[in-house]
């Protein structure tokens, strides 16, 4: 995972150079620095250890919750993470949520329920029927909620590492893929100096009475070429990813990365049926409780996409206030140094701009930047950017 995500300082920096020839191009010879592009120090960079360790955190989290339940109860738990993003943005950004946000985390929080119900009843019901004892319920439901316990909390370190990277987009005006790329390149330190030696040294079950035997592992994996190539398609799968959610989402629009979302879930929830019907012995079954799972589902999308309104309000307001402050501003003025600052402002925006609006919600993962420039105000009132720009946020990147 880690090394995928690595993959994109590459992309950064080809992507950097695009950008400066088409400013350079389009820049006039006179015009006043804006201090948004002032370049910042190098350092900057270390602070994206604190999001890599959440997200190395609630990696492992997640997997460990994935083993005592479903793929699709995994999928859909994984929901939780907008509740727990909201709510680190008004507490630790300051941010305002309107009536459209509250009403989204509230069906988030229904779909969510609905889901981790219909899990548990499940269970007690596949268990009932391989033992009549009723200690296998209550162990086989102890697992699944300890499974569900661990992936909402995966959910709150994760939402935890937004608002870290919230604030890095915001405030420190990096840029979305040297984010990812660093959150790669450091997360592959980590494991390669402290995760991987440190369960090669613990005790356990694996070759040599070791947990995790890394050597044994690397072996496998050079010895086998089915395994080496499963390996190698997965990272470059990641890294494509979020290349290509990035790019639906600054075309396309935040609903429609919902709905794509929304189709990879149904997608791994029909393949992990289609498996157990199919006698592998992997998988999940059609029982009489998956329409209520189905049901939680549903109000979870639901959520997502009243969220998402909410983004789109909070931010046609944003732009009213500040049309309506530029108009109050270029009315004191006099007539001629009017004009002088509408110059000013037609210089064009790059399609990779840091003025941008940034909603805090899994989809999109990051908030309203604080820094609006005017000239994206007019090229979006104009629709000048295409459809989906107004109000829907230029990133969307998922890491996991």
């Amino acid at each position: 995972m880690f090394i995928g995500m690595t993959f994109c300082l590459p992309m950064h920096k080809a992507e950097k150079r695009k950008r400066k020839a088409l400013e350079a191009e389009s820049r006039p010879l006179l015009v006043q620095d804006d201090p948004m592009h002032q370049p910042k120090s190098r350092w900057r960079v270390l602070l994206l250890l604190f999001p890599t360790l959440a997200d190395l955190i609630a990696t492992v989290l997640m997997n460990i919750g994935l083993l005592y339940t479903t793929v699709s109860v995994y999928q859909m738990m994984r929901g939780a993470e907008l509740v727990f993003a909201a709510l680190f943005a008004i507490v630790f950004l300051k941010r305002q949520l309107n009536s459209l946000h509250f009403a989204g985390i509230c069906c988030s929080v229904c779909g969510i329920v609905l889901v981790g119900v219909s899990s548990l009843l499940s269970a007690e019901l596949q268990s009932g029927k391989e033992s009549k004892a009723a200690p296998v319920h209550g162990e086989t439901s102890g697992l699944m909620l300890l499974g569900m316990g661990l992936i909402i909390l995966s959910q709150a370190v994760q939402a935890a590492q937004l608002t870290f990277e919230d604030y890095f987009m915001a405030d420190l005006n990096i840029e979305p893929l040297k984010i990812v790329g660093y959150e790669g390149l450091f997360g592959t330190m980590m494991m390669v100096f402290i995760m991987l030696p440190a369960v090669y040294f613990i005790p356990g079950y694996d070759i040599g009475g070791r947990q995790e035997n890394t050597l044994d592992t690397l072996m496998m994996i050079w010895k086998t070429p089915a395994l080496s190539t499963i390996i190698i398609g997965d990272m470059f799968a990641l890294m494509m990813y979020n290349f290509a959610g990035m790019s639906v989402t600054d075309h396309l629009g935040a609903v429609f990365r919902t709905l794509l979302e929304t189709m990879r879930t149904l997608a791994v929830w029909g393949v992990d049926v289609v498996l157990y019907y199919s006698g592998t012995g992997v998988g999940e079954p059609i029982d009489k409780y998956s329409t209520i799972q189905l049901l939680g589902f549903v109000v979870l999308v639901v959520g997502m996409l009243v969220y998402g309104k909410g983004d789109d309000k909070a931010a046609l307001e944003e732009m009213e206030k500040y049309l309506a402050l530029e108009s109050e501003e270029e009315a004191a003025l006099p007539a001629g140094e009017q004009a002088e600052e509408h110059v000013e402002h037609t210089e064009a925006v790059p399609m990779f701009s840091p003025y941008t609006v940034k909603p805090t919600m899994n989809i999109a993962s990051y908030s309203k930047s604080p820094a609006i420039s005017s000239s994206y105000m007019a090229h979006s009132l104009t629709g000048s950017f295409g459809p989906g720009h107004l109000g829907s946020p230029r990133y969307g990147l998922h890491h996991t």
